[in-house]
């Protein structure tokens, strides 16, 4: 196979792709009202518990803390609004991340916290004290298994690692799901019901359709599909995910011819090094046998 078959990558048709696939998942958001539904079906079957009246933005740009700091772009990020303890109105911020991408595995629980400490930044800079930071919730639906365990349902929190069993609670809950996981022998009716949504998240096809959750995702999901104009935004996508994909593979070519030259340069200097060396030495030598009077 040559090096140009290599790079050719398949086109996924619009018919087969999922709500995991970054495209329709954000196309699926970009309707206002079927987005909001999404979200609602997606969040009330992960947290198991009903949810208020939410708002949310696809997509979501946070900028870094500086003008050099990297930001982050989050594919849905959503308040709901509740009240606090005391009656007032408050919110709760959840951030839905589906993603497919297992070689960037390693660094996700960092990813994690990142996301979590810009959230906060962004909260605090809009005016709202620290000691009023609403709860967050970071949902990372996964293709792939972050923890080798084999599990569907992981979650994070931080602890009091000295007295773990005094309660700890900082407002931050970070949930990883796995498409493929298994359930706990002891899964209740709620647990089955997350497994059929996530394999519907994962193969999004009517043959996963199994309660009323998916049957309706699965009808947002359609209805996706056939927007109109949904085709050529498809192949405009894809298009310029390929531009990206070259311009990467041109950069990391130029990067290694750079790195290539740089070890040449690096090899050459060791090899003066040396020779100069050799030279003192000889040099030395010369002075050793004159002084000694050694032919």
């Amino acid at each position: 196979m040559n090096e140009t078959n290599k790079s050719v990558r398949k086109i996924t048709p619009l018919e087969e792709m999922n709500v995991i696939d970054d495209f329709l998942f954000y196309e699926m958001l970009y309707d206002e009202e079927h987005g909001k539904e999404a979200c609602r079906l997606i969040l009330e079957r992960v947290l198991k518990c009903s949810i208020g009246n939410i708002q949310y933005t696809a997509q979501k740009m946070i900028p870094g803390i500086s003008e050099t700091g990297q930001g982050i772009r989050l594919d849905a990020y959503i308040t709901e609004d509740v009240c606090d303890s005391e009656g007032r109105p408050d919110i709760n911020v959840y951030d839905l991340e589906p993603d497919k991408r297992s070689y960037k595995k390693k660094s996700l629980p960092k990813r994690c916290r990142y996301y979590s400490d810009l959230i906060d930044v962004q909260i605090v800079n809009s005016g709202i004290k620290y000691e009023k930071l609403p709860k967050i919730v970071i949902i990372f639906i996964l293709s792939y298994d972050p923890f080798d365990q084999g599990d569907m349902y992981y979650e994070a929190g931080t602890m009091l690692k000295t007295h773990p069993d005094i309660p700890y609670d900082d407002g931050i809950r970070r949930i990883y799901l796995y498409t493929e996981g298994k359930l706990k022998k002891d899964a209740d009716d709620n647990d089955k019901k997350l497994k059929n949504l996530l394999q519907y998240i994962r193969r999004s096809t009517e043959e996963n359709v199994t309660d009323e959750t998916t049957r309706r995702l699965d009808e947002l999901v359609k209805a996706t599909k056939h927007k109109k104009d949904i085709g050529v935004k498809y192949m405009k996508s894809w298009e310029l995910e390929s531009e990206l994909r070259e311009e990467g593979r041109e950069e990391g070519r130029k990067e290694g011819r750079e790195e290539e030259r740089a070890n040449t340069e690096a090899e050459r200097r060791r090899a003066d090094a040396a020779e100069a060396r050799v030279d003192e030495m000889k040099a030395e030598l010369e002075k050793y046998k004159e002084k000694f009077g050694i032919i």
